[in-house]
């Protein structure tokens, strides 16, 4: 059986999608279409106007609509430094061993580890269990094991209330009552860094134009995470200043200029990549995960990055070994664009393996969300 997906990322001045066709049976991901809208109204998830972000989203629907006739699941990526991150864990205690551990001893376990004394300005994102021990043993899967004593490690992203209600309120206005969230960073994280990198002690990044997230693994689990006003703007800031010329004809250069083919433009992005890896480093420095776990390597990820990139990380933050990550290898027929729709991508894979592996909540669904939009906008 086909099911679509659609996911949405609000990034730095744009939205993109990708519409995906999930076969249950055959357990394969095909990528539909993929598109990104401008939009000057939203940026790293904060919405900076309300109803030309309505508008940029409903462009999108108004797109899909073409290629379904039933509603898609929406998965929507978060990003933005309202987000706020915690590495802890929650416990369960049995009475008796006699009776399997079932999902509701998980459950519990896992709602436990959220804090009970939350910033009344902080509501809960996402919840990702990272781990298991039943009775001091480390499990993969305690589910139908006896034992007394249940731990589960969890890694919880917090948002603003404020922020998050603003990007609620877009989406139920353009009638999207029905959604899973999940912070952008983690979905790309997950999805895109392979199981040797998690188990080490490893620093993912993704950078964007304005904005870059970052997380810090270590024996398979996520042991921090940043959101920084901090992106590849840096980079032709610099470069416009080096080479004395405006910002917009940077920016067009850079876009169309492919490292290696000349030697002073490489010295020149070198450099300005260095800026911004010193910028971030002495923000992860704040950090005392981060200097009890310094990071022996990078993935590196988003519209930000590239060789010149790649190579200032290794250099700034003295690691053995750094790369660019993309999902080419996780669908096939992604047209090409791996590096641009990487997060919608992987936030599908992502939504996807959560949904096997727990309950994924979201809203309740009261109406058509695409036929109440396109008809609110007169698109039918």
């Amino acid at each position: 059986m086909n099911r679509n997906i659609l996911a949405l990322d609000f990034g730095s001045g744009k939205i993109t999608a990708a519409l995906s066709a999930y076969d249950d049976e055959t357990n394969t991901l095909r990528v539909r279409r993929t598109l990104q809208e401008p939009c000057v109204g939203i940026n790293g998830s904060v919405i900076l106007d309300l109803k030309g972000a309505e508008r940029a989203l409903s462009k999108i629907f108004a797109d899909i609509s073409e290629y379904v006739s039933f509603n898609p699941s929406v998965v929507v990526g978060v990003r933005g430094n309202f987000l706020s991150f915690l590495h802890t864990s929650g416990t369960k205690f049995r009475e008796a061993n006699l009776r399997p551990i079932t999902q509701k001893d998980v459950d519990e376990a896992i709602n436990n580890s959220i804090p009970t004394n939350l910033n009344e300005n902080l509501e809960v994102l996402d919840v990702l269990p990272t781990g298991y021990m039943l009775d001091s043993q480390p499990r993969i899967d305690p589910l139908d094991l006896r034992g007394f004593y249940l731990e589960a490690d969890t890694f919880i992203t917090f948002a603003l209330k404020t922020q998050l209600q603003n990007l609620n309120c877009m989406l139920e206005d353009c009638e999207c009552t029905d959604y899973a969230a999940f912070p952008a960073s983690v979905a790309l994280a997950q999805t895109l860094m392979r199981p040797e990198e998690k188990k080490n002690t490893t620093l993912f990044l993704d950078i964007g134009g304005t904005n870059t997230s970052a997380l810090l693994y270590h024996k398979g689990s996520i042991l921090q995470g940043w959101e920084m006003p901090l992106g590849a703007e840096i980079i032709v800031q610099e470069v416009a200043d080096i080479l004395q010329s405006d910002l917009d004809s940077t920016r067009k250069t850079l876009s169309q200029y492919e490292y290696g083919d000349d030697e002073i433009v490489d010295d020149v992005l070198d450099e300005a990549s260095k800026k911004l890896m010193k910028a971030i480093k002495k923000e992860l420095l704040n950090s005392v995960d981060y200097l009890k776990f310094p990071p022996t390597s990078a993935v590196l990820s988003g519209g930000g990055t590239g060789e010149s990139v790649r190579e200032a990380a290794k250099n700034v933050f003295n690691l053995r070994k750094a790369r660019l990550a993309v999902c080419e290898d996780l669908i096939p027929d992604a047209e090409g664009k791996e590096a641009v729709f990487a997060t919608v991508i992987a936030l599908t894979h992502h939504y996807l393996e959560r949904e096997t592996t727990e309950a994924v909540h979201s809203a309740k669904k009261e109406d058509s969300f695409l036929g109440g939009l396109l008809s609110r906008f007169g698109f039918n």
